[in-house]
């Protein structure tokens, strides 16, 4: 039984693709802030054209509005990581997906731990990103964390 060869995705693939991400998850956000803030956000204008957002309200809005978000995030990435795609959108988008070394697919428990970690990631002020650059693999610490992979191509080709 002959194996092909895996192309691993590099920093710029998994950066854009978290971006696409970001974009995609944007309008959630936003929709969670209207909903849940009471009121307490404003849109301020500046200039004619720029419109920006200013917070009033107590800290625990802005926590409890935080730990949503995080969870949206979360189990954003739960789902769409352990799915048949093994991508999220933007990943999709980049044609690259997520796997155990071998590329197989993650179950929900090591999708949810990837995106645990991928908090503790970024809390090494993007250094544990950067790990892409110089490992053999391109994992970030996440990836090491978690023993997962970040592969070029489309999964199941869907």
């Amino acid at each position: 039984m002959s194996e092909t060869k895996k192309l691993y995705a590099g920093f710029w693939a998994r950066i854009f693709a978290g971006f696409l991400d970001l974009l995609f998850l944007a309008p959630i956000f936003l929709l969670l802030v209207y909903f849940l803030s009471d009121g307490d956000y404003q849109i301020l204008k500046i200039g004619d054209s720029f419109r920006s957002y200013s917070y009033s309200g107590s800290t625990s809005q802005v926590t409890t509005l935080d730990y949503l978000s995080y969870a949206v995030s979360i189990l954003y990435l739960v789902h769409f990581l352990s799915s048949k795609t093994q991508a999220t959108f933007g990943k999709r988008m980049m044609g690259i997906y997520v796997g155990n070394p071998d590329g197989s697919r993650l179950s929900s428990v090591r999708a949810l731990a990837r995106a645990v970690a991928s908090i503790v990631t970024a809390t090494t002020l993007g250094l544990g990103f950067l790990l892409v650059i110089f490992t053999k693999e391109k994992t970030a610490l996440h990836d090491i964390i978690c023993n997962t992979r970040v592969f070029h191509g489309r999964k199941n080709g869907v």
